[in-house]
């Protein structure tokens, strides 16, 4: 399956102020990268319902950085698939927690990512749209622990006492440890794509 990214938008620089991997002579190491991105992570983001390429097959997102980069960009991947195997969290929580970061740095791919995610996991859109708006308003109480606790570490750089309990209660001391990794590991997506300035097609309406 390939999903179009937006009608007109094929001259969009979609790198940001990387070069596109598909513009420039890559050497064996970088060839061998984008393969591999393409055969699993673009496999991956299209099942999960946003475009890993432009509408002529070129990377986008932060997947170009990991094909310029492929070692650094092979340890993150590796680092996101042992989250995605073994994670205690619910698959809708872990989509509460990337997009409580995404949108605490207005990481635009990353939102837009990560609403298709959630959507095809099975998040509300009340909790969803909440969560793009700051606002909690129909969250259920774990979700609401999720929330708080992640918001409160991604903008004070710290979490309170009652927040700490409340997120332990709700998913014990694995799932608590689990969200801290898996706050760290958007939060470093979120530096790349603002970094390099990476755009983002737009958000479709839910269907």
């Amino acid at each position: 399956m390939t999903i179009s990214v937006h009608p007109g938008a094929d001259d969009r620089d979609w790198g940001g102020r990387l070069p596109r991997a598909e513009s420039i002579e890559l050497d064996d190491d970088q060839r061998a990268a984008r393969a591999e991105i393409l055969e699993r992570s673009a496999r991956w983001a299209e099942r999960s319902g946003f475009a890993p390429t432009d509408d002529e097959g070129g990377l986008i997102g932060p997947f170009t950085a990991f094909a310029l980069r492929p070692e650094p960009g092979r340890a993150f991947n590796r680092w996101v698939q042992t989250d995605q195997r073994g994670s205690s969290l619910p698959a809708t929580i872990r989509e509460v927690v990337i997009l409580t970061v995404g949108v605490a740095w207005q990481a635009e791919y990353e939102i837009y990512a990560h609403v298709a995610v959630a959507r095809t996991v099975g998040l509300s859109e009340t909790v969803i749209d909440g969560l793009r708006r700051g606002s909690t308003d129909g969250f259920g109480p774990d979700e609401l622990a999720a929330y708080r606790f992640v918001d409160e570490l991604v903008r004070t750089h710290r979490v309170a006492d009652d927040t700490y309990a409340a997120a332990e209660e709700a998913f014990g001391r694995d799932g608590v440890l689990d969200m801290v990794h898996l706050t760290g590991m958007y939060l470093a997506t979120s530096a790349l794509l603002n970094a390099f300035a990476i755009p983002a097609p737009p958000i479709p309406d839910p269907s």
